[in-house]
């Protein structure tokens, strides 16, 4: 999760880059692997469940999220392969996009108890917001290990209409991707 039904996955992921300022991003790694030993990668091909969203089933998505990984990793030395030439590490992502509903409720005051009394609740206001929250996953997997050793994420509420350019849009991928990507390979944690 913003570019109507195929892409509002893409949107999302898009938005989650330097265009919106609400974007979290948090990553974890496995602190036994040494990776200044990886230098190449490759690409897993995607997984998506049966049924999954048809929003985040795109190949727009995904050849956006790819050139914005492949740009980015290569900004950072590795070299792409092929999936047979044994890559020392594989990259894959996941996307998704979910429904959600904020409820918040409110008192109201209308009063005070008592001479220097303290406000009294004589109701409450509630409202009801439902929106769309995008998340995009990459995930880098040890070929030799077959396992994964580290996790970047991205969340962002996607925009109800979207009327960016194709040119727009492949540039926020790219930010929100570098965002995902900004910690890895880990440093000195």
């Amino acid at each position: 999760m913003r570019i109507g039904s195929s892409l509002a996955a893409l949107a999302v992921l898009a938005c989650l880059g330097g265009c919106s300022p609400s974007i979290t991003v948090q990553s974890d790694y496995a602190p036994e692997v040494d990776f200044s030993a990886l230098h190449t990668f490759a690409w897993l091909p995607p997984a998506h469940a049966p049924g999954a969203d048809p929003r985040v089933r795109s190949s727009i998505l995904a050849g956006r999220v790819r050139r914005a990984a492949v740009a980015d990793l290569k900004a950072k030395g590795y070299v792409e392969v092929a999936p047979n030439a044994e890559p020392d590490f594989y990259v894959a992502y996941r996307a998704a996009v979910d429904d959600k509903i904020n409820v918040r409720s409110t008192p109201t005051y209308y009063g005070y108890h008592g001479w220097w009394g303290s406000p009294v609740a004589m109701g409450s206001q509630t409202t009801v917001h439902q929106y769309e929250l995008g998340t995009l996953i990459i995930d880098i997997v040890d070929r030799e290990r077959d396992d994964l050793i580290w996790r970047g994420s991205g969340q962002a509420k996607l925009r109800k209409s979207d009327k960016r350019s194709s040119a727009e849009r492949d540039r926020d991928m790219a930010d929100a991707v570098k965002a995902i990507l900004e910690d890895f390979p880990p440093t000195g944690r």
